[in-house]
């Protein structure tokens, strides 16, 4: 009869479980080996516009050739300036003399011709002088022909202070004449003094005095413009930007009464001596449209571009 130990159940389940053990070691080795367990990378997300659906496909961007840069554009070199419209010739009149008006001719609107007689103030004082002078002329002429006469009379006889004392006499009488006749010249000057006359035809811009009212003389009294044409003439074009300009320079002008009216023109002339405004220097340059446009009128502002040629 075969005795059974009690024991060996025991010893073959350990000498099972240590082989069981060292063959997962070397399974488990030979993943690791392998990287079996190295962490998987992060798998990139598809990016979205905000404007897709989160199911939507990620769009691939065209990959597209660059476009060729754009030439650089001209630099603008133009001088801008701020202008008012002015009339081709215009005056302001004043009186040589002080005076009352006596007499007015034209108002506000009025067409005037070249040399018209447009105001006249009192002439009494200056015509009595004018008479005064002229009867003075005539009695000195009068003495001249007396003179003439006694010179013509002398007798052949005559001593040579009897010559003298005649021919003395004759140069006197011409010597009152010549200054009665200067002095009735004065007194015709003083009295063409007393009037007001158009240098130009034109129109009557401006009248600020009245009938009865004292005039100063050199005080103006009456405006004058030629507005058969116009020039648009610069107020603010500085002496760093004159110095650029020239006459014949080509500029655009556009007019803030009226958006819609764009001319063309050319420099007309610059001002020689400049004028100083806050501080600074500034040239008046008066630009010649090359159309006439009876839309403009006197004073209206305007924005000048003048393009220097040089």
């Amino acid at each position: 009869m075969i005795e059974r130990n009690p024991s060996l159940p025991h010893m073959i389940r350990g000498i099972v479980a240590t082989i069981v053990a060292v063959a997962v070691l070397a399974v488990g080795i030979v993943l690791i080996s392998a990287g079996a367990f190295d962490p998987a990378p992060p798998t990139a997300s598809p990016v979205t516009s905000p404007s897709s659906s989160p199911s939507a496909a990620p769009t691939r961007t065209p990959i597209t050739s660059p476009s060729p840069r754009p030439s650089a554009s001209p630099i603008d070199t133009s001088v801008v300036a701020s202008g008012v419209v002015v009339p081709l010739r215009s005056a302001e009149l004043a009186t040589r003399l002080s005076g009352v008006v006596s007499s007015l001719y034209v108002h506000e609107g009025s067409q005037a011709e070249a040399n018209q007689l447009l105001l006249k103030l009192d002439q009494l004082t200056y015509q009595a002088q004018v008479t005064f002078a002229a009867e003075a002329v005539g009695r000195a002429t009068a003495a001249v022909e007396l003179a003439q006469l006694q010179v013509e009379q002398v007798p052949p006889d005559a001593s040579p202070g009897q010559v003298e004392f005649v021919q003395a006499s004759l140069r006197l009488a011409e010597a009152e004449l010549d200054l009665a006749r200067s002095t009735l010249g004065s007194a015709q000057a003083a009295l063409l003094q007393t009037e007001v006359r158009a240098p130009f035809a034109g129109t009557i811009a401006d009248v600020s005095i009245e009938v009865g009212e004292q005039a100063i003389a050199g005080q103006t009294v009456i405006t004058i413009g030629d507005s058969t044409g116009w020039l648009i003439e610069t107020t603010d074009v500085s002496e760093l930007e004159v110095v650029r300009l020239a006459v014949g320079d080509r500029a655009t002008v556009s007019f803030d009464a009226l958006p819609d009216l764009v001319i063309e023109g050319t420099v007309d002339r610059i001002q020689v001596r400049g004028t100083t405004e806050d501080g600074g220097v500034v040239f008046a340059v008066a630009i010649r449209p090359d159309v006439h446009s009876d839309e403009l009128r006197w004073g209206m502002t305007a924005i000048v571009r003048v393009r220097p040629s040089g």
